[in-house]
């Protein structure tokens, strides 16, 4: 008889229909594993969870009072977790089979393995982005040089070793992620699980994909992507956690070489369609150059508070 218990912990910001479709599809796959559900809401729209509470009482919700980011709330989910193992798994993901099961058996059985995660699917079940790969700094420079990578997807049916699992579906034994502190509160979002996994490596744990574990993950339904203003802050975000990551994993000075190539880049691109006369392009390129220099100067304000 299994005794262990999964502790489910899902961050929800205005995303209650996705959610609650999250939480149906795990009720309907779920089988031989005892699970709870925890949901940490980031200060949805007053009101917009009081309907899935009342039709899901089992469920625990921690409603914050200030939207604390993924890693903070994700942070919080695991302090109050009961399970000895916890699945953080994204509002915007759908169980295809009894994935959490698969997951937990396969952590359990491999004592070296610190985290694993499936196989991530698009809505039209083409395959999704599940894990990376590659060192980040080697990623980041294949960008620069307009280099395309392989995605990260388990086209085998056997687990192989990566180096990060992603976000959506991470799964993790809740003593080894308090002993190593969690997720990094200095990222509001974006790169939280990429240094998680770094640090869970670097200890001698194997992060794993496990590819019998598939998840629908809709990309895009999240709230950052409903509209223009919101599209522009994750973008930010992005690159705001992206300096953090290089900085804290490769030092301040490669994470300045980052940004100079990225700025030279970019600003060869304005002079091009500058010199072509194209304003569509021009304005284009100058506002992804504009976007990455203030987020620059974000990030340096950030190492003074630091300091």
């Amino acid at each position: 008889m299994i005794e262990d218990l999964v502790s489910i912990i899902i961050v929800n910001y205005n995303t209650e229909q996705l959610l609650e479709d999250c939480i149906v599809s795990i009720g309907k796959h779920t089988r031989n594993v005892n699970c709870e559900i925890i949901v940490v809401d980031n200060n949805s729209e007053q009101g917009s969870l009081s309907s899935l509470a009342e039709k899901y009482p089992t469920i625990r919700f921690h409603l914050s009072d200030e939207n604390q980011g993924f890693g903070r709330a994700n942070n919080i989910g695991a302090s109050i977790a009961k399970g000895e193992y916890l699945f953080f798994l994204n509002p915007d993901t759908l169980l295809i089979n009894n994935a959490i099961f698969i997951l937990y058996e396969y952590l359990k059985k491999h004592s070296e393995v610190g985290i694993c995660g499936g196989n991530l699917y698009r809505g039209d079940m083409k395959p999704a982005v599940s894990f990376h790969i590659l060192d980040f700094y080697k990623r980041e420079l294949r960008i620069l040089l307009n280099k395309k990578w392989k995605q990260g997807f388990n086209h085998s049916d056997q687990p192989q070793a990566v180096k990060v699992i992603m976000g959506a579906d991470l799964f993790i034994s809740k003593s080894l992620f308090l002993k190593y502190n969690g997720f990094d509160e200095d990222f509001f979002m974006y790169f939280e699980e990429v240094e998680l996994c770094d640090r869970i490596r670097k200890t001698g744990y194997k992060i794993m994909s496990v590819p019998e574990a598939k998840i629908i993950h809709l990309e895009g339904g999240a709230a950052e992507n409903k509209n223009e203003d919101l599209h522009k802050w994750s973008y930010q975000e992005h690159w705001y956690s992206k300096f953090i990551y290089f900085s804290k994993t490769k030092g301040k000075t490669l994470t300045r070489v980052i940004y100079f190539l990225h700025i030279s880049k970019l600003e060869l691109a304005v002079l091009f369609y500058s010199l072509k006369r194209n304003k569509t392009k021009i304005n284009y390129w100058t506002q992804k150059r504009d976007v990455i220099k203030g987020t620059f100067n974000r990030y340096q304000e950030y190492l003074s508070n630091k300091s």
